[in-house]
């Protein structure tokens, strides 16, 4: 009996060794300019990840650009299986000079004890097409 197919399998359906967070923050710096972001977890769902609210403020590298603030909802704790790596998905309003709507995406992983990265993509009406890292602490 080959047992190969039924180990995948099990290997699939475990959670990730990436920390579910209640609530988080951190720093992060993108094609637009550096800031700040947290969050905290509303609910949990089952077998998929975590709802919560977000908000960020983000100083622009550029002096005649605008700064961006932002505040979403987000989708994390998103299984990527046999990783330690999870996913995450964000969609909310932006204010950089004039108010619009984004969309965030993005990868996180562990780094040490509570600490992780994240790496990010977004688009906004306002503030355009970027990307980032950035570092956060999960509690």
């Amino acid at each position: 009996m080959n047992l190969r197919p039924l180990l995948i399998a099990a290997a699939l359906a475990l959670p990730s060794s990436a920390h579910a967070a209640t609530a988080w923050a951190g720093v992060d710096a993108s094609t637009k300019g550096y800031g700040l972001h947290a969050g905290v977890s509303v609910f949990q769902i089952p077998f998929i990840g975590a709802l919560g609210v977000e908000g960020a403020a983000e100083k622009a590298w550029r002096k005649e650009t605008p700064n961006r603030y932002a505040a979403g909802v987000t989708l994390r704790d998103l299984n990527l299986p046999l990783t330690r790596v999870d996913a995450f998905a964000s969609a909310g309003g932006e204010y950089a000079g004039k108010f619009g709507v984004y969309t965030e995406g993005g990868l996180r992983g562990p780094l040490l004890g509570p600490a992780g990265w994240r790496a990010f993509v977004r688009g906004g009406t306002v503030s355009g097409f970027g990307a980032g890292v950035g570092v956060e602490l999960r509690f």
